[in-house]
């Protein structure tokens, strides 16, 4: 008699964080665009380097990276626009998204207009998925 053990699929897991420092958390499947009150929430599909439009007010820039871990982005917001990120989703693969915030409780209260190293979960290749989509939150800033 044999006894079989199912093996359940490996799991993505979030990875390693951003250049400034904030830790992606993961979330199943593929969330909606979801800002706070006060926030303009908007979506980058299949995105690669270049401008993206800020909804009713400004551009700023996104790079992406395909490097020996998987593929990674950058964002920059330029000062003149006025905006700050408070929330950048990056979905990828099968395993969910990974949700970067720019708070009170990441050491950003008032947002962030540059990071780096952001990417999808890490995929059972063990490599970050490719991007299909990054979702962004962005506030009026200050700066």
């Amino acid at each position: 008699m044999a006894l079989g053990i199912a093996a359940s699929p490996a799991l993505a897991q979030a990875g390693p964080p951003s250049d400034a420092g904030v830790q992606p958390i993961e979330v199943d499947d593929n969330p909606p665009v979801s800002c706070p009150t006060g926030a303009t929430g908007f979506r980058v599909e299949d995105p690669t380097t270049g401008s993206v439009n800020i909804p009713g007010d400004g551009n700023f820039t996104i790079t992406v990276t395909d490097t020996t871990a998987g593929q990674v982005f950058s964002f920059d917001i330029p000062t003149a626009d006025h905006r700050s990120a408070i929330k950048v989703v990056a979905k990828g693969g099968t395993g969910g998204a990974n949700v970067y915030t720019y708070d009170s409780t990441t050491g950003f209260p008032n947002g962030i207009t540059m990071d780096g190293s952001l990417h999808a979960p890490i995929n059972p290749s063990g490599k970050f998925a490719d991007l299909s989509h990054i979702d962004f939150c962005v506030i009026p800033s200050n700066y």
